[in-house]
């Protein structure tokens, strides 16, 4: 019975301490979206892509060319399709998992290196019901989320 206790305080404290980080904005979370499929130069190609409230981490996952790229949406389409800016993630390339936490320094592709610098930065554009942007090689990267 003492153990049963225990592991009940042990999963309340592990509780609270979650909604804690996250009603406090320290943390969030990425959800994997099922119905998006990921383009590249107008080839579909394996990857998937996280979700959060105004960020998500698209990753290709063709052979050889894993990559991934973070996204922070604006909020609104401007009327040039503007729909917010994309981050380059360099070697950094997203697990394979469902859900994913988000802090201050995870995932490690918020925009500016360890060593100071600035990652790229595309803007992201909204095209006929997709998201698409150009990376720094000229690749098309299309999203188009059903």
């Amino acid at each position: 019975m003492k153990c049963f206790k225990l592991i009940v305080l042990v999963l309340l404290l592990v509780c609270c301490l979650w909604a804690y980080l996250f009603y406090s904005g320290r943390a969030s979370y990425f959800v994997l979206n099922k119905r998006a499929t990921i383009y590249v130069n107008g080839k579909s190609v394996p990857g998937e892509m996280l979700q959060g409230r105004a960020t998500a981490i698209v990753t290709r996952r063709d052979v050889g060319n894993e990559h991934s790229y973070y996204l922070f949406f604006a909020g609104d389409v401007d009327q040039v399709g503007d729909m917010g800016t994309v981050v380059d993630c360099n070697e950094g390339v997203a697990p394979r998992f469902p859900l994913l936490l988000e802090t201050r320094r995870y995932p490690p592709c918020k925009g500016i290196a360890e060593d100071g610098t600035y990652h790229w930065r595309w803007p992201l554009i909204y095209k006929g019901g997709s998201m698409e942007f150009v990376t720094g090689d000229q690749t098309i990267i299309t999203i188009k989320t059903r």
